[in-house]
């Protein structure tokens, strides 16, 4: 076992949190229920798929909706049952959603259940490949879609959430720990080395710290303490470009475990709802369902004003409408209020009411560890060229410089961006050095596209 402590990092303190806790759903526990459901396709921008339906097709709830061309039989399904009401594209045609209209008595696709402790590796990748959810486990380096037909040296499983918003994971497994054991032992026959299973200190979660098949650690400190990319430094480190380390999270191994032992597509989700721009009293973690719509998240919650609707958490997450849904993984839902008018001499001003990570405000030089502060969209200034590293490396906890690494890909030196731990990272160990960033560098699109050309020049 590993204790994985860091001191580098920064738990923002925003307004409008979600209460946090662990032993129950607050609130009233349940949204309504929606009339459509979506496929939502926005995290899978570098997959070309197959369409499997059309508009007006009657599907069953976990279907296959669509094909990954480049996997044969790695399905993408249904998370109703319906009638396809409409399929949406981007530019150039891309996929973006498949709308169902929820049927009144919604019919169930049932698969052949396997018992994950005598299946063999090849009877559970069909299985997880034809259930639509393979498509769940993403590989390091690069956090591309993992290869079925690559063995990973090691699977990380992350029970431990630390973003803004984000919904503890002991929330997403209560109700549910038999099948998240099934699912923890199904990984365990798909690798052969260890199944590495991160959990917060002194969790109270029974789930975890009795999980079997796995090897257990824990962790602690602030945000990114819940990122996968901490895990793999502390644990087994990314070793070289040719490295294979699958990565999942506590509710897709649940649907592992609910696939494999009840043979249907697992569709339960606790939802985080939260931000300044939720009217008082109406945040909090309710039980939904994959690809719930954006208007039933914000029906009686929105402050007045013009609002900026986020899918996710609030560092990384994706602008969204009312017309849009849930993200295919994403278990947060924020509000934050859109910066609309320019703060007259802002800059003359103590700014005690304002959050500063750089003590620019007279805020950052009071005691108030307890105290959140009320943020909106705005950027507070233009982007200009890198001028001091000391802010990124305060919330950066891996042992990787900045600005160097960010300016090795944009220079296109990738040994040289290699060296300095671009294989151990993906673009959302940046949202922090972003936040504190007083140059507004886009780091996180910057390590994207340069993470993606050179996956495709090394990999193919």
């Amino acid at each position: 076992m590993v204790h994985i402590k860091i001191k580098k990092g920064l738990d923002i303190p925003i307004i409008g949190r979600p209460q946090d806790h662990s032993e129950a759903i607050v609130a009233d526990g349940h949204l309504i229920a929606p009339q459509t459901v979506a496929l939502n396709l926005n995290s899978f921008e570098d997959i070309r798929f197959r369409l499997l339906v059309k508009q007006g097709d009657v599907v069953k709830l976990g279907q296959p909706l669509v094909e990954d061309k480049a996997s044969e039989g790695r399905y993408l399904v249904a998370p109703g049952a319906g009638i396809v009401k409409e399929i949406r594209r981007g530019a150039k045609r891309v996929l973006l959603d498949i709308v169902i209209e929820l049927a009144q008595n919604e019919e169930i696709i049932k698969h052949p259940t396997l018992d994950p402790r005598s299946a063999t590796r090849e009877q559970l990748i069909a299985a997880l490949k034809s259930g639509g959810l393979f498509a769940h486990i993403r590989k390091r380096p690069f956090n591309t879609l993992a290869n079925p037909e690559q063995t990973p040296r090691c699977i990380f499983v992350k029970a431990i959430e630390s973003a803004p918003f984000s919904v503890p994971a002991e929330l997403q497994v209560q109700g549910h720990e038999q099948a998240f054991q099934a699912g923890l032992t199904a990984l365990s026959r798909l690798t052969d080395g260890p199944v590495h299973l991160v959990y917060r200190q002194n969790t109270s979660s029974r789930a975890f710290y009795d999980a079997q098949d796995v090897v257990k650690h824990t962790a602690e400190g602030p945000h990114p303490i819940g990122s996968h990319s901490v895990h793999i430094h502390f644990i087994a480190p990314v070793q070289q470009v040719n490295d294979v380390i699958w990565t999942l999270n506590v509710k897709d191994v649940i649907g592992f475990g609910v696939l494999l032992t009840q043979g249907t597509y697992y569709t339960d989700r606790v939802v985080a709802i939260g931000g300044p721009g939720v009217v008082n009293g109406h945040t909090g973690f309710y039980r939904a369902r994959a690809g719930f719509p954006i208007s039933g998240l914000i029906a009686g919650r929105l402050q007045p004003g013009l609002q900026r609707l986020i899918s996710g958490d609030v560092l990384t997450g994706r602008k969204v409408d009312t017309i849009d849904y849930l993200g295919f993984e994403d278990e947060a839902f924020c509000i934050v209020p859109e910066n609309t008018a320019r703060e007259f001499l802002h800059f003359f001003r103590l700014g005690i009411d304002k959050y500063t990570a750089s003590k620019t405000y007279l805020s950052g030089h009071l005691s108030h560890s307890d105290r959140e502060y009320f943020f909106n969209t705005s950027q507070h200034g233009e982007q200009r060229p890198f001028v001091i590293g000391s802010p990124y490396e305060k919330v950066m906890p891996l042992p990787i410089p900045t600005i160097e690494l960010v300016k090795a890909v944009q220079s296109e030196n990738y040994d040289l961006a290699s060296e300095l731990g671009l294989l151990e990272v993906i673009p959302e160990d940046f949202a922090l050095p972003v936040f504190v960033d007083p140059c507004k560098i886009d780091m996180m699109g910057i390590i994207h596209a340069g993470q993606k050309t050179y996956a495709r020049d090394m990999l193919g």
